[in-house]
């Protein structure tokens, strides 16, 4: 009786110093970033949220770069970052032409913003896009994408470089690990949801 007690402290106590090695690993923000090759696409899709304009800046290189036909720009929410309308202005300034650009306004969330482009991808052909977003955002902006669209569309994945956030010790600051916790917590939602 008392050897298994002893065991079952022992084992439980390793489980628990394994859990905390994981978590104190970079594993858990990795799992977080996806990162795909690809040649050439018919659209780069930016997701909303981005006040650094990280995001649009990385889209409006492949699109500049000849990678990308089209920029598409998501974001029905108002401020910098937030609206289409912003990330528009921003990839104007960045040279990207008013006849490249295609725009949604009625967004408020990853999956919302993924139906309201489904239109325009159709409408314009796309069967192929780099899907443009912060490397935490980029798995649940994925497997949404991935969902919504379904087998017409084949999505890359393509992280806005440089990024303000890096998994690299993403544990130490309080910010970082608000972005984890959340963002695995959105993933788990979303899946008990059905909407990945």
């Amino acid at each position: 009786m008392r050897r298994n007690r002893r065991a079952v402290v022992i084992v439980a106590g390793l489980g628990l110093l394994a859990g905390a090695l994981v978590l104190l690993s970079d594993a858990p923000a990795r799992f977080l970033v996806l990162e795909d090759d690809f040649g050439t696409v018919d659209a780069a899709l930016v997701m909303s949220g981005d006040p650094g304009y990280e995001r649009t800046t990385t889209a409006s290189r492949l699109v500049l770069s000849g990678r990308a036909r089209l920029l598409i720009l998501t974001g029905g929410e108002p401020g910098p970052g937030d609206s289409s309308a912003s990330l528009r202005e921003w990839a104007r300034h960045l040279g990207v032409s008013d006849a490249q650009i295609r725009t949604e306004s009625v967004s408020a969330g990853t999956g919302s913003s993924m139906r309201a482009v489904k239109p325009i991808l159709r409408a314009e052909g796309v069967r192929t896009i780099a899907l443009v977003t912060s490397p935490y955002h980029q798995r649940r902006a994925f497997l949404t994408a991935v969902r919504v669209f379904g087998r017409g569309v084949r999505v890359f994945n393509y992280p806005a470089r440089p990024s303000a956030w890096t998994p690299h010790r993403w544990w130490t600051t309080p910010g970082s690990r608000h972005i984890v916790v959340s963002e695995h917590a959105k993933l788990a939602y979303y899946a008990l949801r059905g909407w990945i």
